[in-house]
């Protein structure tokens, strides 16, 4: 399986050098959101006092920030991607291959992610230079992030293949998959820090999976809440990550029988 990676990393490397500007392109992308709404959160905290709750505006700045890197590290697309590969019948001869499909998936993620990780830390630098971000951060929140952030990419990544294999049987999943993307914007810590989510929203939002794969490794990262807080957030991350993963082998054994190729 190591040599089977080394050889997909390498093919994915030399694809991914092709469209360097369009890596770029998207990491600047999922920077922007997160900067527009963080000046509109400095914004209303400077017409209140410069604080709203336990915010003030350097911590609405260091919020932002390690959201736009988690949201880096996290991100998965696999949903949209595999709806054409079945339309298409592309999928036909993965499945002839003695390797699950979900291993080129991975690949892809880790390089985009490899490829994008280091002009996205030039420009979180240059944010927090100049909103003067304030991180509370200590070294245990930092150790405790690094399987947070793994957690939470695993649940992102496995979540989307569970919508993705909804294809098996309608062949088109844009609007599923629309529809979660909405509601990870809202209960995923996207519009405002899991904190500041009025009562109800806040428990759908831990209720729910968005807000462990977003808003929980940020505010771990920034330090926003206490070690034992963390801890149970994380608990939270692992049921989740064990109930997409049961989900997933369910859905897919029983979508691979009834598959057809619909461009093959």
């Amino acid at each position: 399986m190591i040599r089977t990676y080394r050889a997909l990393l390498v093919a994915q490397i030399q694809a991914a050098s092709q469209y360097r500007v369009q890596s770029i392109l998207w990491m600047l992308f999922s920077v922007i959101r997160p900067v527009i709404f963080l000046a509109a959160w400095v914004a209303v905290a400077n017409s209140q006092g410069g604080q709203i709750g336990a915010y003030d505006v350097r911590d609405f700045a260091a919020y932002y920030i390690c959201l736009s890197l988690v949201s880096n590290l996290t991100m998965s697309w696999n949903a949209y991607d595999f709806e054409f590969e079945v339309r298409m019948g592309r999928l036909s001869p993965k499945l002839l291959r003695p390797l699950h499909p979900i291993h080129y998936s991975v690949v892809e993620n880790l390089v985009w992610k490899l490829t994008t990780i280091i002009p996205l830390a030039i420009v979180l630098v240059f944010v927090a230079i100049t909103f003067d971000a304030r991180f509370r951060t200590t070294p245990m929140h930092l150790l405790l992030f690094v399987p947070s952030v793994l957690l939470a990419a695993a649940l992102a990544f496995l979540s989307g293949w569970v919508l993705a294999t909804l294809a098996f049987w309608t062949t088109r999943v844009h609007a599923v998959s629309t529809f979660w993307d909405r509601a990870a914007f809202i209960f995923a810590g996207q519009i405002a820090p899991l904190a500041l989510l009025p009562g109800p929203l806040q428990t759908i939002a831990l209720a729910l999976p968005f807000g462990y794969i977003l808003g929980v490794p940020a505010e771990i990262l920034r330090g926003g809440v206490t070690i034992p807080t963390a801890l149970q957030l994380m608990a939270g991350q692992v049921v989740w990550v064990v109930i997409f993963y049961f989900a997933f082998q369910r859905v897919w054994r029983v979508g691979v029988r009834q598959y057809s190729a619909v461009g093959a």
